[in-house]
């Protein structure tokens, strides 16, 4: 299932998707996807905009920020 997850936000990354286009783009069936897309909704991952695809989350910067920033200063 993680592999799975990490599959819809690397298609999300590329660009935002309806939940067809995250079917289509994945290869996931449509519920395993719409599952997943919502799993990660819940958790900040994943979050929709105005016209209701699905778009990376904030959650993914807070994380990115905690990671400590830019590896070549560390």
């Amino acid at each position: 299932m993680l592999d799975n997850a990490v599959v819809v936000l690397d298609c999300l990354a590329a660009a935002p998707a309806s939940l067809a286009e995250l079917v289509e783009r994945t290869e996931l069936s449509r519920p395993t996807a719409y599952r997943l897309a919502v799993a990660l909704e819940t958790h900040r991952y994943v979050e929709r905009d105005p016209d209701g695809r699905f778009r990376l989350g904030v959650r993914l910067a807070e994380l990115a920020a905690a990671a400590g920033g830019d590896p070549l200063v560390r």
